[in-house]
């Protein structure tokens, strides 16, 4: 009895959530991103098993390009929708129920239709950006709601942490069942009980995050200038009064367009040419999925420390040439021996790009305009991703995958330079400098 007393105290403590509200947002949002991540992990399969349904490379494209073009036209929405609430949380919570419940409904196609499998999933996948899209305007916003300044970038590292240390087994784990299951019934299972964690469990604990509650929108503002500002209703009105406020704001929109461009083009692109060029079975993809998830947790570990000494401007210019290598490489050595080491390399150093653009993301949004001015950037984001995958499909078909991949790679390199060319945030020695 007093064994299991003390192993149950430590654990009490481990569950029971912190009496204070920041503290014990931020408990939430580490252990929600645990339970999120059975979902990822199941997800990181989606081209895979459209593959294996029977199809094509032009489809596989389409389910990377149509949530785009579906998000870019929904986000304007989203952010009014949102701004004029004063507690945006509930329809937070809402959308991300209504995105990932679509993943319950594909575990249990197979069992309904046995026709056009490949077109439905796919139409499912896009079907679930709907709500996702009203979701993602609040988060970012959420986040900068109730992590401080000084915390985000520990909050973000230690999520991102946690969120591949769960996906990482995961991933392994579901890439040796659905090799040795019988197929479709491993990819079943593997969705139900994704959704089950993540759906269920996950959704809860996001419900439980606490935020102020935001001034009514629809209430007039403080200032002659946003007032005019509300009146003006199109995307790029909205670009244009963030930027007014911020600079680096509109300078970390066009950076991050130019930078992804090559990244979207050949996303697709990868697991086409893993599978049907090199010949991958599930279990490789699954092992994949796991040393790129490794690399998350050993580059957030890393590049944490690195963002502290020289600050996130600074780590952002590093980090960024470095990883547009990764098509490069994959081109250049066709070896699935050798790109599973390129994948845990290129999310060590990916790491260090994701975690300093966050927080100098949080940084610039223009307050009283969080959710307008999120929704304009990934508005704009989804544009991009939504053309540059049927490009790169196209043009993988006229001249093949590893010339596209080279293109891309050269795109992104090009992109890397505009943070140079035009800091989105300036370092300690342009500051002594200015």
């Amino acid at each position: 009895m007093r064994i299991s007393q003390r192993l149950s105290t430590p654990l009490q403590r481990l569950l029971r959530a912190p009496d204070r509200l920041a503290e014990r947002n931020t408990y939430y949002l580490y252990l929600e991103v645990v339970f999120a991540g059975f979902l990822a992990a199941a997800g990181s399969f989606n081209a895979a098993y459209v593959l294996r349904l029977g199809g094509s490379n032009a489809l596989v494209g389409l389910m990377s390009s149509l949530p785009a073009l579906a998000a870019s036209l929904l986000y304007i929405p989203s952010a009014r929708v949102l701004e004029r609430r004063t507690h945006y949380m509930p329809w937070v919570v809402w959308s991300l129920f209504l995105a990932r419940v679509g993943y319950l409904i594909i575990a249990l196609l197979p069992m309904i239709t046995g026709r056009i499998l490949p077109e439905l999933t796919v139409a499912l996948l896009v079907a679930m950006n709907v709500p996702s899209v009203l979701f993602s305007t609040g988060w970012s916003p959420m986040l900068s709601d109730v992590i401080a300044p000084r915390a985000r970038a520990t909050v973000l590292a230690w999520r991102s942490i946690l969120s591949s240390a769960t996906i990482a087994p995961l991933i392994f784990f579901a890439g040796r069942w659905l090799d040795r299951a019988a197929f479709p019934m491993n990819y079943q299972w593997m969705y139900a009980l994704g959704w089950l964690a993540s759906g269920g469990i996950g959704i809860y604990l996001v419900s439980r995050i606490r935020v102020e509650p935001q001034a009514d929108a629809t209430q007039p503002r403080r200032t002659p200038i946003d007032k005019t500002r509300r009146e003006k209703g199109t995307w790029l009105d909205a670009l244009r009064a963030a930027a007014d406020e911020n600079r680096g704001f509109f300078r970390i929109v066009v950076n991050t367009l130019l930078f992804n461009l090559g990244a979207w083009m050949v996303g697709p692109l990868f697991i086409i040419f893993y599978v049907r060029e090199l010949g991958a079975t599930d279990g490789w993809v699954g092992i994949l999925g796991t040393l790129a998830h490794v690399g998350v947790i050993a580059g957030y570990w890393l590049w944490r420390r690195i963002i502290r000494r020289t600050g996130e401007a600074r780590s952002l210019l590093i980090a960024a040439p470095l990883v547009c290598i990764h098509p490069l490489l994959v081109a250049l050595v066709p070896n699935l021996t050798v790109i599973l080491f390129v994948e845990f390399l290129i999310n060590v150093i990916a790491a260090g790009v994701n975690l300093s653009h966050s927080v100098i993301f949080l940084e610039l949004l223009p307050e009283g305009r969080k959710h307008s001015s999120t929704a304009v950037y990934s508005m704009i984001m989804n544009i991009g991703a939504f053309v540059c995958p049927l490009i790169g499909v196209a043009l993988a078909d006229r001249i093949g995958i590893a010339p596209t991949l080279l293109i891309g790679a050269a795109m992104r390199l090009a992109g890397a330079a505009l943070f140079f060319l035009l800091p989105v945030k300036q370092t300690d020695s342009q500051l002594q400098v200015a």
